[in-house]
């Protein structure tokens, strides 16, 4: 398990963005296809999230076992690993 902790975070809408901009993709959401990036767009934010983390788990047994018994704001089983974003 891996986790990644930022004081900001932006959904941001991804066609609103140019190529390279695109390249900033922490996560897209398995939940509501919302895209989560560390740098900011103006012309493209939608919210910005403050103290987050994003964690990254190895399988997906290690993912259903925390979303068992741990709030998350959101979740994506769109990446290689699975992956949640909770508060803190």
């Amino acid at each position: 398990m891996k986790t990644t902790h930022y004081n900001s975070l932006y959904i941001l809408d991804i066609d609103a963005l140019e190529e390279d901009e695109q390249n900033n993709l922490l996560m897209c959401s398995s939940q509501n296809w919302e895209h989560y990036f560390s740098v900011n767009s103006e012309e493209a934010n939608i919210e910005t999230l403050l103290n987050v983390s994003i964690i990254e788990f190895e399988n997906k047994h290690d993912f259903e076992s925390y979303t068992k018994i741990n709030k998350v704001l959101d979740f994506s089983l769109e990446h290689e690993k699975p992956m949640v974003l909770v508060h803190g």
